[in-house]
């Protein structure tokens, strides 16, 4: 028994040494009120762990969103780490690889130092102008870790 106990932390081990280091939240809103959350996820593989949720909302319809991206290393500043949003067309909802970044409809980024504890994050408000299946996206860059973040939500514009 001892044995199998041992055998099970150790096979636990790695997947503690990899503690994570950003929590993200990501909430859009459609102009009915309606929303969705979205939070931090990872690849591989690709397209993440979580499945995406779904914004319905109309075209010409303002979309609002915000993000809040949380250092959640006790003793550890990011340098010189950025952070990029946008939203691209996508083929189908729940579409795993992320479309050619090509024609956003909205995008941003910026770089900080975030003390240990820190956040960061902004609020925006898009247009969107057209039908379709698109893809809002947050995610980390830069953070000199064997892999980045990002939170996601898919909008089906009618």
């Amino acid at each position: 028994m001892r044995r199998a106990a041992l055998s099970l932390l150790l096979a636990l081990l790695p997947c503690a040494a990899r503690a994570e280091h950003f929590d993200i939240k990501l909430t859009a809103t459609a102009p009915d009120g309606s929303s969705k959350e979205a939070f931090a996820d990872e690849t591989p593989p690709i397209g993440g762990l979580n499945p995406r949720p779904v914004l319905r909302a109309k075209a010409g319809d303002t979309i609002a969103f915000q993000f809040i991206m949380t250092n959640v290393y006790e003793h550890e500043s990011a340098r010189n780490a950025g952070i990029r949003f946008y939203i691209v067309r996508e083929r189908q909802l729940g579409q795993k690889a992320v479309p050619p970044l090509e024609n956003l409809t909205a995008e941003g980024s910026f770089t900080f130092n975030l003390k240990p504890k820190a956040k960061i994050g902004t609020k925006e408000r898009v247009v969107m102008p057209q039908p379709g299946v698109y893809l809002l996206r947050v995610e980390s860059q830069r953070t000199q870790r064997e892999h980045e973040h990002f939170a996601a939500i898919d909008l089906e514009i009618q």
